[in-house]
């Protein structure tokens, strides 16, 4: 996905960062374990019962995998800068009729509350939902400042920033997802492939030697086929993994791209995985939707019924969170995955209600 220097999403992000977080949906309460603090009435909003336990016996792993199916997730853009986190999932879940599995939330490296993990509206969503943040190796603002990968492998950002941040989810208590500067295979200003991979493991060791237990570690590139040459020399290794993760889009009209089914959008980036030597690992489609086909308007919602039985031929595709904002909202040609149009909102829903993608209670 094409990337601005205002953010990952472009200027949206930067409007959306300080009253909202990037929302991911991909497990609930699996782990059991009580949060650590308690969030204030009203950091989110009462959100639809439960959906029903799948077939017993089907409990995630301690690294949160589901053996049986995949979590359903979802970002969602808050409407403005007025509405909440909480009230964007809230208001989402209750006309899906079913709660999200995960929540997805960006964060930079910066000392401020962009920079800063579980705030209060994480705390509250993370009470029934898996937490999974992105932290990026940025500086957002204006003008937004790249952060070299040779910096954060050296230490220099330790005591400013990686170690304040390691106390709060060590804190939290619950397990957590990260993901450290994901898409990072079109990046060009950061560094090389082996500076990557050192910040990547120096951030990983970091936690690990202050005694933070409760991260599960998620390693995300674009999954864009033209990078794919890169992928092998940017992954910090097995022990350093325990899910991996890609950004697949239909882009259609907004890109000038062939009209592509759910599978044909995902399958050709799972293949190259699988065939070569990430089997073992976890797939978390973290970003994922379609654009309109001004040819037919029944096409948006005809792509979401393929969900079911093509994740079924993609096992190792775990989880996935859609993407549900525009990615250039200033432009007239943004890139829109909203659930809009004819039935799309209803099919995402019907989909939701799809045995495959239940995954609470399981177990």
């Amino acid at each position: 996905m094409s990337r601005t220097p205002a953010g990952r999403h472009g200027t949206a992000r930067a409007r959306w960062t300080v009253t909202a977080s990037l929302l991911m949906l991909l497990g609930a309460s699996c782990s059991g374990t009580p949060p650590a603090a308690q969030p204030s009435q009203s950091a989110a909003a009462p959100s639809p019962p439960s959906p029903a336990a799948t077939t017993p016996g089907c409990a995630p792993t301690d690294k949160l995998v589901p053996p049986c199916g995949a979590y359903w997730g979802m970002y969602i853009a808050p409407r403005d800068n007025r509405t909440t986190v909480g009230q964007a999932v809230g208001d989402m879940e209750s006309r899906l009729g079913r709660k999200l599995d995960i929540v997805f939330s960006y964060h930079d490296m910066s000392t401020g509350r962009n920079g800063t993990f579980m705030r209060e509206d994480e705390v509250a969503l993370g009470r029934d939902r898996i937490l999974l943040l992105s932290w990026e190796a940025k500086i957002w603002g204006t003008p937004e400042r790249t952060l070299r990968w040779r910096d954060i492998a050296s230490g220099a950002m330790d005591a400013t920033v990686i170690d304040k941040q390691a106390a709060r989810i060590k804190e939290y208590g619950r397990p957590v997802m990260i993901g450290f500067d994901g898409e990072m295979d079109r990046r060009t200003t950061s560094g090389t492939p082996a500076e990557y991979v050192a910040a990547y493991r120096h951030i990983h060791d970091r936690f690990r030697d202050l005694g933070v237990t409760n991260v599960i570690w998620v390693w995300a590139v674009t999954g864009f086929m033209e990078y794919k040459d890169t992928w092998k020399s940017l992954y910090p290794g097995d022990e350093y993994v325990d899910w991996i993760s890609y950004d697949p889009y239909n882009f259609a009209t907004c890109r000038g791209a062939a009209w592509k089914s759910f599978e044909q959008t995902l399958k050709p980036t799972y293949d190259w995985f699988q065939a070569n030597g990430f089997a073992a690992k976890p797939i978390i489609i973290g970003e994922y939707g379609t654009e309109v086909d001004p040819r037919d308007a029944a096409a948006k919602a005809t792509w979401f019924q393929g969900i079911p039985q093509a994740l079924k031929r993609m096992p190792n595709v775990k989880a996935l969170l859609q993407w549900n904002a525009v990615l250039n909202p200033e432009s007239p040609d943004g890139c829109d995955f909203r659930l809009e149009g004819p039935g799309v909102l209803e099919t995402f829903a019907e989909v939701g209600r799809d045995p495959y993608l239940n995954q609470r209670g399981a177990g």
